[in-house]
């Protein structure tokens, strides 16, 4: 692809995102708890498929392109009634939760977005208040015990990757 194509792309990207960011707000602040989750989870498998399938493509041929990503709250950061959540999960759930964090990761490096946005995809079924930030949490969790290597600030899973360690994988 062209350099100019690349950038076009990444700035309608962008615009994309920033109205997709603004809708996230909008739904957040929805009171019927089942209609809210179920908004955020389409919203979120369509910026996964923004970042992964459209942005990324440019980025990686012209990483230039890219400015530096402004921080704020950390995705990482959940709620009260998500840290509620949270709390109540027992160790079977967890350990389900990041199997299928493990299942969305391969031996190449895959963007900690794509790998929270398929997982959170997978396990609405059955949990539907599972939110990104805890998959977040749970990536982290996984690198501290050797599952995955990352690079990036995992804290901010548009500016983390991760893949799986060669070793995870001869023991699957």
């Amino acid at each position: 692809m062209e350099r100019k194509t690349a950038e076009a792309i990444f700035s309608a990207c962008e615009t994309a995102l920033s109205g997709l960011t603004e809708a996230e707000r909008i739904i957040s602040e929805m009171t019927d708890s089942g209609e809210r989750r179920e908004l955020l989870h389409s919203l979120s498998k369509s910026i996964t498929e923004i970042l992964s399938g459209v942005r990324a493509p440019a980025v990686i041929q012209y990483p230039d392109i890219q400015p530096p990503e402004p921080r704020g709250e950390p995705d990482t950061t959940l709620d009260a009634e998500e840290e509620a959540f949270v709390s109540r999960l027992t160790d079977d759930e967890i350990s389900l939760i990041d199997k299928a964090l493990l299942a969305e990761c391969a031996l190449t490096w895959r963007k900690s977005a794509r790998v929270v946005g398929a997982t959170l995809d997978e396990l609405s079924p059955q949990f539907e208040e599972v939110s990104y930030g805890y998959l977040a949490r749970r990536i982290i969790a996984l690198v501290e015990a050797g599952k995955l290597v990352s690079q990036g600030d995992l804290h901010y899973i548009r500016s983390s990757e991760v893949r799986l360690r060669e070793a995870v994988v001869g023991a699957a």
